[in-house]
């Protein structure tokens, strides 16, 4: 194989910036439009959207400045958020007619919890999204 397609594989255990969710535009889309559910300590806020790219899915994520006043706590808390879904995106690899996702993981829990928690929980978040999955028209 080269490397291009190397690349290109949805089941790579990686979280390029492709994947990432940084567009103004859709991240307003997603909050006007979007639907969302509740996996504690997890708040998944999600809306089918159409964008380039091999990835079934671009996500974000977030913790409360309000209830974690620390910058240092906050980053800790979305780095174990972005491992549990770098590790666990393979979830979301549905068939190529299926429409892509945008996806916005808030933290809403009150006390910083440990990474097994958090992944479990991110695994139930992203089992739940898949199962929201619809083909394309």
């Amino acid at each position: 194989m080269n490397k291009n397609s190397e690349s290109s594989k949805v089941s790579d255990f990686s979280f390029k910036k492709a994947e990432r969710l940084c567009s103004k535009k859709q991240i307003e889309k997603l909050f006007s439009e979007g639907n969302s559910f509740l996996f504690y300590p997890l708040k998944v806020v999600y809306t089918d959207i159409d964008f380039a790219g091999p990835f079934h899915a671009k996500a974000a994520f977030s913790v409360s400045k309000k209830r974690f006043k620390k910058a240092v706590r906050r980053n800790l808390i979305k780095r174990r958020m972005r491992e549990a879904y770098r590790l666990n995106k393979h979830v979301l690899a549905f068939e190529e007619n299926y429409t892509k996702k945008i996806v916005f993981f808030i933290y809403v829990g009150k006390e910083i919890l440990d990474f097994k928690t958090i992944e479990k929980t991110m695994k139930r978040a992203l089992i739940a999204l898949a199962k929201t999955s619809t083909p394309n028209p």
